[in-house]
């Protein structure tokens, strides 16, 4: 009795430690994440700027903006890209400036979060900007951009893989203009669910959000530049946001029944007895080296991560699972005494086994 209440102690402890482990990992992440070297280069709220800087809301030329996305495909996660073709829609009043003089052939061209610029298609459809009159009676101009391009998703998170969720962002900035010369003002967003192409997420809805890309740089030379007075460039941002996540039922079958497969039929060999331990120790090598091909095979498909996936904690179950399986055979094998060996290791790989749900609970019910 004494031996089965210190497995359950070990069990407990072992569950509670993956547990710590993957919330002080998501700390220093978080940490990282947000001030990666320089911790005043960001984005902002539009609101939080204009709260600091408000002398520079009505100066700049402003750009009413819309997207519309015609196809959004192939999310490459090994890669943190996805691909995007639409068009960008915008209409002013007002040319922006620079330098005092106006560049009407600027107009048209955007800055996308690009992840090789030299593959971008990205075409103004006239050449001339379209007037008419707006419901107040004032001059108006309006043209589109239609774009076909590879972008950056950076800001994917993968240590709830493969039952991640995730929001990829398309972020629009003008390549030439300032935040005093130029902003936009977000008033549409459209993503038919059929222009949805990622099969292995689902869409779960879309929002917009005007910002302000902050640069700690002057661009001229390596003095110290600084948002807090008013130094820093600053540019006006569209964040166009898309929340998507992966089928739970297709995560089960496609990443997690195979490893649960191979370390339950490890496990249905605990209760044989002492003429079996050689296949045992068989068993449980062949488990721990397909484990080691499933882990490898599933890798391909992602980037070197700094930190544990929830993929990772259930190949951790499973490769200790299978030990403990190995350890059963081999130490009833070395027993003196092997009819009455009570087969310790195989009963605490067995508790192993049913606790490892509650420890994969614990790790995707923190908000990461």
């Amino acid at each position: 009795m004494h031996k089965i209440f210190s497995s359950l102690r070990f069990v407990s402890i072992f569950t509670l430690a993956i547990v710590l482990v993957g919330f002080f990992s998501y700390k220093n992440l978080d940490k990282k994440h947000f001030y990666v070297e320089n911790p005043s280069e960001q984005s902002i709220p539009a609101a939080a700027y204009y709260k600091n800087f408000p002398q520079n809301e009505k100066s700049p030329a402003v750009i009413e903006l819309g997207l519309y996305i015609d196809n959004l495909y192939n999310l490459d996660l090994k890669s943190m890209s996805f691909k995007a073709r639409g068009w960008l829609w915008y209409n002013w009043t007002k040319l922006p400036m620079i330098d005092g003089e106006i560049d009407s052939g600027q107009m048209g061209l955007f800055d996308l979060n690009f992840i090789d610029e030299t593959s971008v298609n990205q075409v103004i459809s006239s050449k001339q900007n379209i007037p008419y009159t707006s419901n107040s009676g004032v001059d108006t101009f309006e043209n589109d951009t239609s774009f076909d391009a590879t972008l950056s998703a950076s800001s994917l998170n993968l240590r709830k893989f493969p039952f991640d969720k995730q929001i990829l962002q398309i972020l629009v900035t003008d390549p030439v203009h300032t935040s005093q010369q130029l902003i936009y003002k977000v008033k549409q967003f459209r993503l038919p669910p059929s222009r949805f192409n990622m099969p292995a997420y689902k869409l779960n809805g879309i929002n917009f959000a005007e910002e302000f890309r902050i640069y700690t740089s002057n661009f001229t030379d390596d003095s110290n530049v600084l948002l807090s007075n008013d130094s820093a460039e600053v540019q006006s941002q569209a964040s166009f946001n898309i929340s998507i996540s992966r089928n739970t039922l297709t995560s089960l079958l496609e990443y997690v029944a195979p490893v649960v497969l191979v370390t339950f039929m490890t496990l249905s060999l605990v209760r044989l007895g002492k003429d079996y331990w050689e296949v045992k120790l068989q068993t449980a090598s062949a488990a721990i080296l397909s484990l080691i091909f499933l882990q490898n095979s599933f890798k391909q498909g992602l980037p070197t991560l700094s930190y544990l996936t929830c993929m990772d904690i259930i190949f951790l179950f499973a490769y200790l699972v299978c030990i403990l399986t190995f350890v059963d055979g081999f130490q009833l094998e070395l027993s003196k005494n092997a009819v009455r060996y009570n087969g310790l290791y195989g009963k605490l790989g067995i508790a192993i086994f049913i606790a490892a749900p509650i420890g994969i609970f614990a790790w995707l019910s923190f908000p990461l």
